[in-house]
């Protein structure tokens, strides 16, 4: 993958499920040679999981997996075991980066611990992932990342409908968002390690909790906090700012209108109806006073029409509008498919696959995503080099090493 932006780096992947392949996957699209260690005979765990190609399932056939995983080389090998252990501390030798997201303490009680992957190789840079970090009361709690998201603030915070009885109820939001987060936090921070090593020669251990990576997100709802005592969101059936999503023709919008502008923009977009003309909703204050009122008129008015034209027209009018998309409208959307972004790829087994495209775009160096890797793939690339012949890597395998 030569002209790549990362294609002089080797990076070891001892990680599963979400956070650690993800960060890794990044490496990985923009040209690194990221080689994912996976547990022999069983793999990534994240392989057993749906959709499936066909709706059947089969290790080699996950939706899931094959997105997390594009453009790396997969091993197996299992590192607990002393000839396990002692392949992973030569791949160490040569490579810049690992990242690992196993409990903490999980590679010091195998041996592997930062202090010796060190002496073995000053430059690495040693990626750990963990819901709670590496220190702390919690270090040691098990994580999940709808734990991760429920302990964030952000749950709490998510909004609803303002006349959903269940609104002060936390919500968790889709996917897995906390340790997608976690993730980027952890390639951006070991991108500056790799600036570092390249000023000063050093490598050094990167601690990414997950959980702190979410609570990030939540610093303004915190400084709302210290000034009025509670959540920003919760503050929305007495903020006339258009904070929940409000039901349209065929669909559901959010739409801004506590400035002025927005204001003659919405009333203009709606038609001007005459049950909006009043003094008491002509500026901020009146509208604020008697939101009870006003929020059920707009409701009213806009499930009179359809949500394109609500937000392509309530755009070029200056309302700051937009929609709720479901996953096909988003997935089918014609602004995500001029910006390219997915892309078709061509697996062995599972055919030809589309899967969303890099998250940026870079002029020089654009990213190239590759397939997801068979399990074991690249064992005999990969431990070939280490001066393993075919008879070796066979009596490892039967040994359930690899």
């Amino acid at each position: 993958m030569a002209g790549l932006a990362l294609d002089d780096l080797i990076v070891l992947e001892f990680a599963e499920m979400v956070s650690g392949p993800m960060c890794g996957k990044m490496f990985a699209d923009m040209g690194a040679e990221v080689i994912k260690l996976e547990r022999p005979g069983i793999g990534d765990p994240s392989r057993t999981l749906p959709p499936f190609v066909n709706d059947r399932p089969h290790p080699e056939q996950s939706g899931f997996f094959f997105y997390l995983n594009t453009s790396k080389k997969s091993v197996t090998l299992d590192p607990a075991k002393p000839s396990g252990a002692a392949l992973f501390r030569e791949l160490v030798k040569g490579a810049d980066m690992l990242i690992e997201n196993h409990p903490p303490g999980y590679l010091e009680g195998i041996g592997l611990g930062y202090e010796t992957l060190k002496a073995l190789n000053p430059r690495l840079i040693l990626v750990s992932i963990s819901p709670f970090g590496q220190s702390g009361p919690y270090r040691d709690w098990k994580g999940t990342d709808l734990i991760e998201w429920a302990m964030s603030l952000t749950g709490y915070n998510t909004p609803t409908l303002v006349d959903d009885e269940n609104r002060e109820n936390p919500l968790r939001a889709p996917g897995h968002a906390a340790e997608t987060m976690g993730a980027a936090n952890a390639a951006a921070a070991a991108m500056m390690a790799l600036f570092h090593r390249d000023a000063t020669g050093e490598g050094q251990w990167l601690d990414v909790p997950c959980w702190q990576a979410v609570v990030n997100t939540a610093k303004i709802e915190m400084a709302i906090w210290s000034y009025v005592g509670m959540p920003f969101s919760r503050l929305r059936k007495n903020v006339s700012v258009g904070l929940e999503p409000l039901p349209c023709r065929d669909g559901y919008v959010y739409v801004l209108w506590a400035a002025d502008a927005h204001w003659i923009a919405l009333k203009k977009l709606l038609g001007n109806p005459e049950v909006l003309d009043s003094e008491i909703f002509d500026n901020l204050a009146g509208r604020h006073e008697h939101d009870d009122v006003l929020r059920p008129l707009i409701r009213a008015e806009l499930a009179k029409h359809d949500m394109e034209y609500l937000v392509s027209e309530g755009q070029r009018l200056g309302l700051t509008i937009g929609p709720v998309y479901t996953v096909g409208q988003a997935a089918n959307h014609s602004h995500l498919k001029a910006r390219d972004a997915f892309v078709e790829i061509e697996h062995p087994l599972a055919g030809r696959i589309t899967i969303p495209h890099h998250l940026v775009s870079l002029t020089a160096t654009p990213p190239k995503p590759d397939r997801a890797p068979l399990l074991g793939e690249h064992n005999s690339e990969i431990f070939g080099k280490l001066g393993l012949s075919a008879a070796q890597q066979q009596a490892l395998r039967a040994a359930g090493v690899i």
